[in-house]
């Protein structure tokens, strides 16, 4: 795997997205927050959720047509809140020494925590946009829809490490496991697979779930359980503009 098959993957997902799509609304892309970041990191880690929220535009949802992972993540417009501040903790601590979610700066105060995200990749099952958070979608019948292009991008993309938003059991049958195979462990549960860690977790906007938990549960798992190794120096410390 190497910077231009992650390329023409996204772009390959993309315009099948585009084509297929027969909605009033355009299609919230994903996927590989930055190429090369990704890639140097270890482990490589893919977070799985639901379905993107749509941008609001002078008072009405834009209907589509951006990237999450280009618009949001990359251009780090995102606050300290839920979903996108525990996600960039959990990547911070992993590529920092594992640090504890209490030792780490705010992300709206350190920059380099809200640059953790770049290191990571990101998809939705659902690619339309929703108006609010979910729970009216039949993320099983999208699933279904989109099957192929979520084992396109998973595949193409070969992480170490998959974090699903509570919805690892639509992928059982790709992922060749199934519920019992499962161990829990604090609020999540975990799997070993070919090399490969899966974690199906609480999504990360659930809100009875505490911020330091839930970011020091995922981290101890990466830490105990992941078969690839963080790298010793973080390439973003060391990346020049």
């Amino acid at each position: 795997m190497n910077r231009e098959q992650l390329e023409a993957l996204e772009d390959e997902v993309n315009s099948e997205l585009e084509s297929s799509s027969t909605s009033i609304a355009e299609p919230i892309t994903d996927g590989v927050v930055d190429f090369d970041l990704y890639l140097a990191s270890a482990p490589k880690i893919l977070w799985i959720l639901k379905e993107p929220v749509d941008e609001i535009e002078n008072g009405v949802p834009s209907g589509g047509g951006w990237s999450l992972t280009q618009h949001v993540l990359a251009a780090g417009k995102f606050g300290d809140k839920r979903p996108f501040a525990p996600i960039a903790y959990i990547a911070y601590s992993v590529f920092n020494g594992f640090k504890k979610w209490a030792e780490i700066k705010n992300v709206s105060v350190d920059p380099q925590v809200k640059e953790a995200v770049k290191r990571i990749a990101y998809i939705n099952i659902n690619k339309m946009p929703a108006l609010a958070t979910s729970g009216g979608t039949d993320l099983g019948s999208i699933y279904r829809k989109n099957r192929h292009l979520l084992r396109k991008q998973i595949d193409g993309m070969q992480p170490d490490v998959i974090i699903a938003g509570n919805i690892l059991h639509l992928f059982y049958e790709d992922f060749g496991f199934n519920r019992q195979d499962l161990t829990e462990t604090g609020l999540s549960e975990f799997c070993q697979r070919n090399g490969r860690l899966y974690i199906n977790a609480y999504h990360p906007s659930y809100w009875v779930c505490d911020e330091e938990t839930y970011v020091n549960n995922l981290v101890d798992i990466i830490k105990t359980h992941s078969a690839a190794l963080p790298p010793v120096e973080s390439p973003i410390e060391n990346r020049q503009a």
